[in-house]
C-alpha cells in the first residue's frame, strides 16, 4: 500500500502547510509577481445569480475555452499555478487564448472583484491538494472539482 501511505503523508503536510505570504487585490496592477501559489477569485457587491448565469451565457457562444459551470456562488475560482500566478491570473482577468480555459472575464464580467493569494513554498503535489481543499470548503461557481493531477 505504499501509494496510499504516500498519499497520505502528502495530505498531512498539505494539512500542515501555512502560506509563506498572503495578499489580497482588488485589480490586475496590484497582482504580485510570485511563482507557487493558490488564488481565489470573487465577486465584490454583486449578485451570484446574475454573475453565474452570466457566465453561462457567455459560455453557450463557444468563442472562447471556459471552465466548468458549477453553481451560483460568489467565490468565482479557486486555482493555482506553479509557474507564475501574475501569468495565470492575466488569463482570468485581462485576456486569454481562446483555447485556454479560464474565466475570460474581460469578455462577460463588468462587476468588482478582490482576488486572495496564498504564496507556498511546498512541492507540486501539495500544492494542488491545499488547492483542492479550499475549492472543497468555498464551492466555487466556475473550475473543476478536485484536481488535476498536476
Amino acid at each position: 500500500m505504499d501509494y496510499l501511505d504516500r498519499l497520505i503523508r502528502l495530505c498531512e503536510n498539505a494539512k500542515a502547510a501555512d502560506p509563506k505570504s498572503e495578499f489580497k487585490v482588488a485589480s490586475f496592477d496590484e497582482i504580485p509577481d510570485i511563482d507557487k501559489g493558490v488564488y481565489i477569485i470573487k465577486e465584490v457587491g454583486g449578485c451570484a445569480e446574475r454573475t453565474f448565469q452570466a457566465f453561462v451565457e457567455f459560455k453557450k457562444k463557444k468563442l472562447k475555452a471556459c471552465s466548468r459551470v458549477n453553481g451560483p456562488s460568489d467565490v468565482l475560482y479557486v486555482g493555482s499555478s506553479t509557474t507564475g500566478l501574475r501569468k495565470r491570473l492575466r488569463q482570468h482577468l485581462v485576456n486569454c487564448p481562446d483555447k485556454t480555459y479560464s474565466l475570460h472575464m474581460s469578455q462577460w464580467f463588468d462587476g468588482d472583484y478582490e482576488v486572495r493569494i496564498l504564496e507556498y513554498e511546498v512541492p507540486i503535489e501539495i500544492l494542488q491538494l491545499i488547492e483542492d481543499a479550499i475549492s472543497y470548503d468555498l464551492n466555487p461557481a466556475f473550475g473543476k472539482k478536485l484536481g488535476n493531477n498536476k
